[in-house]
Parts: C-alpha cells; structure tokens; sequence
C-alpha cells in the first residue's frame, strides 16, 4: 500500500479527501457568483479527481487482497475456509466499489470532453479572482510544492522511474538496455529515457556522482533512485514553471499563474500519482509547447518529445500543422523529424541487433496499446472495458479528430488549446489500460482553459507576418488582450 500513501496519510482515505475538497472549495469556490463557469469547472475537476483516486485504490486494495490470500490458502481447511470467506466478502465490498467510481471517471471525462467542446461559445470570460489573494496563494504554494516533492523523496520509486535511469545509463555507454528481472513493466520510453541520460550526465559532471555508482549492469545503487526522485522533481518543477510562465506572459496575470499552480498541487490526482513520471511528462511537455507556440520549431520538439512519451500525443499532430498553416507547418514539422532522428538514435545506441532495435521500435511507438479487437482487450472485474464500448468511443475520437481538422475555423490559442485537451481526454477512453485514469496527461491543459481569458487576439505567427494593414502587431496584440482581461466590461 505505498502507492497510496502521502507522507503519513493515506491518499484515497475519506478523511484526506474531504479535507482536501473543502480547502479546494474555500480557496476558488465563488459564493457570490453560484452558477458561473468556473465554478462548474472546479467541481468537476474536483470531481473527476477524486473519482479516480478511489477507482485506483479499490484496484491496488483488491489485488493486494488477492496476492494476500493465496499463500494462506494452503492451510487447514478451517483456515482456508475463513480466509476464503474474507476474502470474498472483501471482494464483494472492493469491486462493486472500483466497478462504479470507474464509470463515475468515464462519466466524468466524457462532461470534460463536453465542456471543452463548447469552450469556444464561451465568449465572455469573467476574471474572477480568487478567495485568497495573490500573497495568500503565493504562500500556499510554496509549501504545497515541498510537501509534495517531499513525498517524492520518502517514497520508494516505481520500477518504472529505474528503468528509465537504467536506459538513460545504457545510452551514455552505448549498450543493451535490458531488464534485470522478469517483473519489470514497460520498458521506458525514449523521452524518458533521455532526460535520465541528460540528468545522470549533469550528475557525473558536477564530480558528486561517480560513474562506478551508476552501472546498468549491477544491481540496483542508492545513486539510481536518487536520479530517478531527482526525475520526478524536475517533471513537477517543468509543469510549475509553465503554468508560471503562460499565467504571466499570455494571460497577462502572474495571480492567475499562481493560482493554476496552486490547483494543479492540491488536487487529489496529483498526490496519488506524484511518483509517477509517465504520468508528468506529457503534461510538463504539452504545456511548455503551448508556452512556445509562437516558435513552431519549438513547438514542435516538445510535441515530438510528448509523442515520445506515449502514442496518443501523435494524434494533436494534424491539428498542430493546421494551426500552424502553410510556412509554420514546414518549421513544425522540419523540428518533429529531428526530434524523430533523435529517438531513432537512441533506441539504436542501446541495441545490439537489428531484431533488438525493431522490437524496441515497436514497444516506444506503442501502438499496440490501442488495438481493439484483442482477446485480451477486455479489462477484468470492470465495466468499461468492453470491447464494443471501446470500438464506439474509437469511432466518435476520430469523428473529432477529422472534424477539429477539417472543418474550417477560426485559429487563435484558445481553439487550439481546448482542442488539443478534448482530443487527449477522448484518446483515454478507448485506451485499454487504466481507462480514463491518466488526469496528469492533460490537467495543466484543462487548468489553461478554465483560467483562461480570452486569447482570440493570440493567432499562430503566420498571420503576423502578413503585410495586410488590418493585422495587428504582435506586441500591440498582446498588450490589447491583457488589456481587455483587465476591464471591469470584460466580467
């Protein structure tokens, strides 16, 4: 039960939750404005947060409940019987419990993809502040971002963060990076396996880590789990600092930043998965590339590191390029390729063989997660992994996808980025493992739109370099839409 625990506290207890809620509630809950957007959207978030920390603690109690039983039912059959029947009366207490809070976080995302669709009526944008003010949450971050990190440190890291520190270290010494035991989950991606290379060189630089202590080929050293917290730090530091910087340089706002941030600490999801580096990366990634999006060269290596990460990133790509339109789309894709080459290169640096670097191939592109018709596509003891359910929600994904590609509209930041969260958010639900579970992929995302102003004045770069004298500079533009967030008509 490490997985659940916070420091002290057990993540998925009702006790946490609640007073987690209430604080959430108190800090950005406008009770003199009841039916507003914002607070819609805070207690859907809270919602869905919340959700899925019970549908994956009632998953990890009922499986270790599982592991559990088995040794002891080789005794007497007085014994066996009595772990039998506790075993399933837990079982009839645990499943009925994951079965509904999982379709509460399919149910959930499903109104998120809504609200997000319908982002775009949404023509009035009220700057609502917050209950606390900008010192206040300030001083809330703060320490909300040590406690967090410091539940990194005190917990162990998943095998998962080692083995990205194991890869990274194959890459430096150009060797086979394989798995030390049987158990070991899925290989870490080429993203991750990079920063770990970046981030263990820096180690060896500094002179504080000697190349002895990190060898892929020893067992595992306190140094290795040391990079792997240090991962995980840096991934949350990456997020912080983009939601800081999109606050301050595009919404005109550093209160609005710091409120973002604030959220994104304190909500449920964060804490239960803040070990977790695949779940951060793609987060940390996509922000900053909407951070960027004036670059489309930049842009588009932290998309091609996103895709890098897990397959459902590659997805955002078509509507990126129209975004972009026909001169930023070369630069955009021109910087996907190089990213490209650059995970072809490490995927062949940590390959002996051409059969060793097509299977390292197929598993980092991770296609074969989203296969539908598979006999073992179907997720056991739920009720959302049906084959046909998933067929369904495949279907109406890519009826988005073509339509947000397609059908011609309007191209400023504020499309884009509801866009491209809606589509991440539909691309979980036909996802075979975890459905719906993976919020850190998109939640700094889905804070930009619900802090957001209005951005229709933040068109991609193209439009800027137009001659035509009905264009605006970009300096005039930016001033004029932080401008208008500031009006008192803007509420």
């Amino acid at each position: 039960m490490e997985h659940d625990q916070f420091l002290f506290v057990n993540v998925h207890s009702p006790q946490w939750l609640l007073y987690v809620s209430v604080l959430l509630i108190a800090v950005f809950f406008r009770f003199s404005r009841l039916m507003t957007v914002r607070n819609l959207d805070l207690v859907l978030m809270l919602s869905l947060s919340t959700a899925l920390v019970v549908s994956a603690a009632s998953r990890t109690l009922d499986a270790v409940d599982a592991r559990l039983s088995q040794p002891i039912l080789q005794n007497d059959h007085a014994s066996e019987s009595m772990v039998a029947d506790s075993d399933v009366s837990s079982v009839e207490i645990l499943n009925p419990l994951h079965r509904w809070s999982s379709i509460l976080v399919l149910a959930l995302s499903a109104l998120v993809i809504l609200r997000l669709m319908f982002d775009e009526s949404l023509t009035r944008r009220p700057r609502l502040e917050q209950n606390l003010n900008q010192a206040g949450l300030t001083f809330l971050l703060i320490p909300a971002f040590c406690i967090l990190m410091m539940g990194v440190f005190l917990k162990e890291p998943p095998r998962r963060n080692l083995a990205a520190v194991e890869s990274g270290v194959a890459l430096l010494q150009q060797k086979e990076s394989a798995p030390r035991d049987a158990e070991r989950p899925q290989p870490p991606t080429p993203t991750e396996t990079i920063v770990a290379a970046t981030v263990t060189k820096v180690a060896e630089l500094s002179g504080r880590v000697d190349k002895s202590q990190v060898q892929s080929d020893q067992e595992q050293s306190p140094m290795e789990a040391l990079i792997a917290r240090i991962l995980v730090v840096l991934a949350h530091t990456t997020v912080v600092l983009g939601l800081l910087f999109i606050g301050r340089r595009h919404f005109c706002s550093v209160q609005l930043g710091v409120s973002m941030c604030v959220l994104y600490l304190l909500l449920p999801c964060t804490a239960y998965n803040v070990h977790e580096l695949s779940h951060v990366v793609p987060g940390a990634c996509l922000t900053w590339a909407f951070a960027s999006y004036r670059r489309p060269a930049v842009a588009g290596i932290l998309l091609g590191l996103a895709c890098g990460t897990l397959f459902f990133a590659v997805f955002l790509l078509p509507l990126w390029a129209v975004f972009y339109g026909r001169k930023g789309s070369l630069r955009f894709g021109l910087s996907l390729g190089a990213v490209a080459g650059l995970v072809l290169l490490t995927l062949a640096l940590t390959s002996e063989s051409t059969d060793s670097f097509i299977s390292k191939l197929v598993m980092a592109a991770n296609w074969t997660a989203y296969r539908l018709f598979d006999a073992a596509s179907p997720m056991p003891r739920t009720a959302i992994g049906h084959v046909f359910l998933r067929t369904t929600l495949a279907a109406l994904f890519f009826v988005m996808l073509v339509a947000m590609t397609v059908i011609p509209r309007k191209r400023n930041l504020e499309n884009l980025l509801a866009n491209s969260t809606a589509l991440i958010v539909a691309a979980q639900l036909w996802y075979p493992e975890d459905v719906g579970s993976y919020v850190l992929w998109y939640l700094p995302l889905l804070l930009l739109v619900v802090f957001r102003p209005r951005l229709d004045r933040f068109v991609p770069p193209e439009d800027f370099e137009t001659p035509a004298a009905s264009r605006l500079p970009e300096q005039h533009a930016q001033q004029s839409s932080g401008t208008l967030s500031r009006m008192t008509l803007y509420n």
